[in-house]
């Protein structure tokens, strides 16, 4: 089931050095938020943040980070990992199987009986719309995946634990343009299922696949909104030129 976000007076740095400043957001049950700006603006920072990353590495962590009105930082960060879940821009797979990959955050909550773990990889397959291309490989060996494959696999993994919200780390943008279409169409057909804070690396990807979008620049949000209102009327000199630069 899917969960609101919000995000208030959000402050984050690591040796003293700022990397977030007084960031305030909401992301809408069901919706998908993109977030854009150049590399280093601390959208991924931004993310890591969400999922309690950031402070298990030394970031120091200040404001308000609701889930539905919880703090996130009320609850221990394994807790807050079964509700959110994370994709980064490199792909990232474990030693072992396909199906086991898949199954990794499930068996660590203690699920560990095979025909359990494998009806909820074929239903987060399925869901996927991808079963047909993995139903014969569940059982082999992950590290014969090409990096589109891998990307699906790490994206059907945090799908695997029906999580209330997906963070995405510029989730494309490695990849050629026909598994780019297809991780965006699946993302765009499982917005019922979970909200979404998408880091993009181009204007495109959010204008297809967000309903808001906000712009980030030296690890604060310039503004955010309506992502159609944010392309064709932004009140911000840096949107209005990154907008147009991108799509140039």
């Amino acid at each position: 089931m899917s969960i609101q976000l919000v995000v208030e007076d959000l402050n984050a740095s690591f040796d003293d050095k700022v990397v977030l400043h007084d960031v305030a957001v909401t992301a809408e049950k069901g919706h998908v938020l993109a977030l854009m700006g150049k590399t280093g603006c601390g959208k991924s920072t931004f993310l890591r943040v969400i999922n309690r990353m950031a402070e298990q590495r030394g970031a120091v962590v200040s404001g308000r980070i609701m889930l539905d009105n919880n703090s996130i930082f009320m609850q221990e960060p394994n807790e807050i990992r079964r509700k959110v879940g994370m994709v980064f821009t490199e792909p990232v797979l474990f030693a072992g199987t396909i199906l086991r990959n898949i199954t990794a955050g499930l068996r660590l909550q203690g699920i560990t009986g095979k025909q359990a773990l494998e009806e909820r990889a074929e239903e987060t397959l399925r869901r996927m719309e991808i079963y047909g291309e993995f139903r014969d490989l569940l059982y082999t060996d992950a590290a014969l995946l090409t990096r589109a494959q891998a990307q699906l696999i790490c994206i059907a993994r945090a799908l695997a634990l029906r999580p209330g919200l997906l963070l995405l780390d510029e989730p494309t943008r490695l990849l050629d343009a026909m598994t780019s279409s297809k991780i965006e169409d699946i993302l765009f057909n499982l917005r019922e299922d979970c909200t979404m804070v998408m880091a993009v690396h181009s204007p495109q990807m959010a204008g297809r696949i967000a309903e808001e979008t906000a712009m980030m620049e030296d690890g604060t949000i310039l503004e955010w909104g309506r992502t159609s209102d944010l392309f064709y009327h932004p009140k911000h000199r840096h949107t209005e030129q990154f907008i147009s630069s991108k799509f140039a």
